[in-house]
């Protein structure tokens, strides 16, 4: 009876261990030519170094080999990591890029798309 209480202690709290592990993926800025397989996928500015400069622009393109007749898009929302800002939501189809003036703090982006693109994120 022990043993099997044992047992199952041992195979929760392993079990449970192994879910608070998981890490939330969020791909690095930059990225170029990303294929994004899920409705939403994030982006964001790479953990270390500074950056001097008071502004600078984020540039979001989505592309796609496909020949469908009907337009493709995608949402788009620039966040300020671990604030409140929220830019957007804007909409971009493919190959125009979207340009946004940021500051000197870090930056994510959020593409959302229901269509298989691939999308080029990059900070300059």
């Amino acid at each position: 009876m022990k043993k099997g209480i044992l047992v199952i202690a041992f195979i929760l709290v392993t079990g449970l261990s192994g879910l608070f592990a998981q890490q939330y993926v969020v791909n690095p800025i930059p990225s170029f030519n990303y294929a994004l397989t899920t409705q939403s996928t994030t982006f964001r500015e790479r953990v270390g170094g500074t950056n001097n400069r008071e502004k600078r622009e984020m540039d979001v393109v989505i592309s796609s080999s496909s020949t469908n007749s009907f337009p493709v898009y995608a949402t788009v929302w620039i966040k300020k990591v671990n604030s409140q800002v929220v830019l957007g939501p804007y909409i971009i189809f493919l190959d125009e890029p979207l340009t946004v003036q940021i500051d000197n703090s870090k930056w994510s982006a959020v593409i959302e798309c229901a269509w298989g693109v691939n999308a080029s994120v990059w900070i300059e």
